[in-house]
């Protein structure tokens, strides 16, 4: 009851403010009523007018593409839109390209800032089908949920601190600051949980795996059981389903978003990929040349925004690998799967001989070794890996010389392994733990 009440309080509020929420929020549910062929129909159409829109309005982009309006839409084109296009392109604008728009940014996986402006349209649009994603666990707005979150590095003003604390407080969602996360910080995170009693758990996959672990060896301290738990930010190890669900709560739900686009996709409760929210993200894999690859098959995974038109977000590629399911999902959803995103592209590993691995195979060597609950990889030279490993065991010649070898195979002769055990992985500013450290 919460729940409605609060949409129709918002939704009353948004068009008030001229936002068109409530004509873009039933735009939302009546697309997951919509059988498979028509919605792919409808995204095709608006894939069209956002590339045409696009070339009108950005010389730059129209550049880049080497197309005119009108141009038709086709497989492999236009070309793959990068994080240097995207800066390059930020740097030309004068300022929002569209009236109303305004700036997003963030830092990436590099840390180097990536800025883009956003429509208030298109605002609705994510925070709807993100809405929508949600529901499916339990955890939309008017749910009683509590976010295991980060904070803003500086502290808001007091005006903004006010209305930030009433937004979450009609969202019904409670935060809890989890950029420090030791031991004392997961206790006062248990008694938060214990305290307000969420229906869902929502946070970075990486601090819901460590509370997870804390609430485990520390009988006592975690007296609530949340229905759901949703996680963000990056994908789960093999077994961080199971620890969740045994320590934190009844069933888990993995989500795949960005600051560019908000959700991506969102697993259902058949639990067999991400349903991709396709009324207003086109979600593509492609090879290293920019050409579809069939469906089940691992590449580059690339998005255009059908909604932003501050912004010529097509055919982004977004820095993680994936593949699209081959099968649709027996849920009934209309939405397409995307059957699993395989990590970060970037990630690699640099050899004594100049070569690159993907870091990709890491997790498929790791989950050989149930006793590793938590891995990573330092490199500041090609010639030395620190393999830091979080364990509840010390870590014996016994237990660590089969990963040694196995590491040995795939980077070459050469090359000092480490192996150390800590307590905790490091994660960076948008709270992801990755799989390589650098430096």
């Amino acid at each position: 009851m919460y729940s409605r009440l609060y949409s129709a309080f918002s939704g009353m509020y948004a068009e008030c403010r001229g936002h068109g929420r409530t004509r873009i929020r039933r735009a939302v549910r009546e697309a997951a009523r919509l059988p498979a062929e028509e919605l792919a129909r409808r995204g095709a159409g608006l894939l069209s007018a956002r590339v045409d829109d696009a070339l009108r309005r950005f010389p730059f982009y129209a550049g880049k593409a080497g197309l005119r309006p009108g141009a038709t839409v086709g497989p492999g084109t236009p070309p793959v839109w990068t994080r240097d296009d995207q800066r390059a392109l930020f740097e030309s604008l004068a300022g929002p390209p569209v009236p109303g728009a305004f700036v997003h940014s963030t830092g990436g996986s590099t840390g180097v800032p990536l800025r883009f402006y956003v429509t208030r349209e298109s605002y609705e649009w994510r925070t709807a089908v993100s809405d929508r994603g949600y529901s499916w666990a339990e955890a939309e707005e008017g749910r009683r949920s509590l976010y295991v979150w980060g904070a803003p590095i500086r502290r808001p003003g007091f005006v903004k601190r006010v209305q930030t604390g009433l937004h979450h407080w009609l969202q019904r969602r409670a935060y809890f600051n989890s950029f420090d996360f030791g031991d004392e910080r997961k206790a006062l995170c248990c008694a938060a949980i214990n305290r307000v009693r969420p229906l869902a758990l929502v946070g970075y996959a990486g601090n819901l795996v460590e509370l997870a672990r804390f609430v485990r060896d520390n009988p006592g301290r975690l007296m609530w059981r949340s229905r759901t738990v949703v996680t963000a930010a990056e994908g789960l190890a093999p077994g961080g389903r199971e620890l969740l669900e045994e320590h934190l709560g009844n069933e888990v739900f993995m989500s795949y978003g960005s600051r560019e686009f908000m959700l991506i996709g969102m697993e259902c409760s058949e639990h067999r990929g991400y349903h991709v929210s396709s009324d207003n993200l086109h979600v593509e894999v492609a090879d290293e040349d920019g050409r579809p690859l069939p469906l089940g098959e691992a590449g580059r995974i690339l998005i255009t925004d059908l909604h932003n038109a501050a912004n010529p977000f097509i055919r982004y590629e977004i820095g993680d690998l994936g593949a699209m399911a081959a099968e649709p999902c027996s849920c009934g959803l209309p939405f397409p799967l995307l059957a699993r995103v395989e990590g970060r592209a970037q990630e690699v590993i640099r050899t004594p001989a100049g070569n690159a691995l993907t870091a990709l195979f890491i997790p498929h060597l790791m989950k050989e070794f149930p006793w590793v609950e938590g891995y990573q990889i330092a490199q500041s030279v090609p010639k030395r890996l620190t393999v830091r490993l979080v364990a509840r065991a010390p870590l014996t010649a016994e237990l660590t010389d089969p990963i040694r070898r196995a590491l040995a195979e795939k980077v070459g002769a050469g090359v000092e392994i480490e192996i150390e055990r800590v307590e905790r992985l490091t994660r960076n500013r948008s709270g992801k733990t990755p799989i390589i450290l650098e430096g």
